[in-house]
């Protein structure tokens, strides 16, 4: 029992680190941060994979501005990552464990 309450724990935090990487992947796009940088680097190679699936799945999430082009495929991947941890929190819950 305890082995899977360490699992159910390990996938609810490791959607709660990914989900932190899309949001400080979002605000450094907004900011223009350096790509050379490694933590940039490292968080683009984390995050980007999924966003040009879903990019690539749905061409309308790139909407056209005065400034620009912006891609809301990250919006759309907070919102599927977060829907997964109240998944694996609810199947935890009613199968006994704390999460």
């Amino acid at each position: 029992m305890l082995l899977i309450e360490i699992v159910f724990k390990i996938a609810y935090y490791l959607l709660y680190f990914y989900m932190l990487c899309l949001i400080i992947t979002g605000i450094l796009s907004l900011v223009g941060a350096n790509p050379s940088n490694p933590l940039v680097g490292f968080l683009n190679a984390l995050t980007s994979p999924p966003c040009r699936f879903i990019t690539r799945k749905f061409p309308k999430l790139i909407v056209r501005s005065q400034h620009g082009f912006y891609d809301l495929s990250p919006i759309v991947l907070i919102l599927i990552v977060g829907c997964l941890m109240i998944i694996v929190q609810t199947v935890a819950n009613h199968l006994g464990f704390y999460v």
